[in-house]
């Protein structure tokens, strides 16, 4: 099963930590439940339709690119977690290819 790893800073940590606590969870199956309560009020809030609207299907072309992109941004990184400032450039080069692709 393929895994989401959070960054968090330390009082998010806590609250986190805390909000799990309070439903009787573990960190990790608080954050599950968290998730798929938020995707489920987006998906209804969007469309009603229970599907979220993309502006592109996610088909396995985008998917591979997705995985090269975090794989570029792992490399960038040494291979340790992802920093702020490593997001910040790979943002960065994100935008500058999106602004050429325009013109």
């Amino acid at each position: 099963m393929p895994t989401i790893q959070l960054l968090v800073d330390e009082p998010t940590r806590r609250r986190l930590e805390e909000s799990a606590s309070r439903h009787f969870q573990d960190v990790p199956s608080y954050c599950i439940s968290v998730l798929q309560h938020q995707l489920l009020e987006d998906s209804l809030s969007f469309n009603g339709s229970g599907e979220f609207p993309l502006s592109r299907p996610l088909d396995d072309d985008l998917l591979a690119q997705m995985r090269r992109s975090r794989q570029k941004m792992q490399a960038q990184a040494g291979g340790s977690h992802l920093s702020l400032e490593i997001l910040e450039l790979v943002r960065a080069e994100r935008d500058e290819e999106l602004l050429v692709s325009l013109y």
